[in-house]
């Protein structure tokens, strides 16, 4: 069994597989997309919205803007032992984008989203990412929750694209394509797939011990 490195530039990766099982490395794969956890806007707070954009669409825009994401720092809210629906500095990251056209009209971008804490790490990944236009005397005012999910629950947590494919070279290795859209380093990612593999493995033989002690 041998794994090796072929590409790597911080926003994608190449890795070889030679000897590992497809089952493997393929759950790798999938765990990348669906369970390595990322922050995302779940929720929007629409107080004010003149645009021509509907509540729904502004929302689902903003939602989909990646953020770098501080995944050591945050957990989910079902995992946050707050209980509060608002959540708390485990759970939640709170900005809010205010925005209102003078004379001319006026471009809304994620750099105009203000954190509530002016520190955090938790930032979209570009500020050039456009939200709405709006005309002349056009306003929003918006509060929006950044909370850590995966991608099984919402495609907008998903942190890349994963592939997987036989390598031209040699039918018997495989490899791996990792490319990330800004939430986390690929590293991270692959790291992230393997600890959660690794956990349900772990889960799994502790089940069946579990019920060999209970025959």
């Amino acid at each position: 069994m041998a794994v090796r490195l072929l590409e790597s530039d911080g926003k994608s990766m190449k890795i070889e597989f030679e000897g590992v099982p497809l089952a493997v490395a393929n759950a790798i794969r999938r765990l990348i997309i669906s369970e390595v956890p990322t922050m995302a806007v779940e929720e929007v707070l629409i107080i004010e919205n003149s645009s021509g954009m509907t509540n729904e669409v502004l929302a689902h825009r903003i939602s989909l803007i990646p953020f770098v994401s501080n995944i050591d720092h945050y957990v989910p809210p079902e995992e946050c032992t707050c209980g509060s629906k608002l959540g708390c500095e485990k759970c939640v990251v709170r900005y809010v984008l205010k925005a209102e056209a003078g004379d001319q009209p006026m471009t809304v971008y994620s750099r105009d989203m203000v954190p509530e804490d002016p520190n955090t790490t938790v930032v979209p990944v570009s500020g050039n990412i456009p939200i709405v236009k709006l005309a002349p005397g056009e306003k929003i005012e918006l509060e929006l929750y950044v909370r850590v999910g995966r991608g099984k629950k919402h495609a907008k947590w998903q942190p890349g694209i994963a592939t997987l494919y036989e390598s031209k070279e040699d039918a018997k290795k495989r490899i791996l394509f990792v490319e990330s859209f800004g939430f986390l380093e690929p590293k991270r990612m692959v790291l992230e797939a393997i600890k959660i593999l690794n956990k349900k493995v772990n889960d799994l033989m502790r089940i069946i011990r579990e019920g060999e002690q209970h025959a």
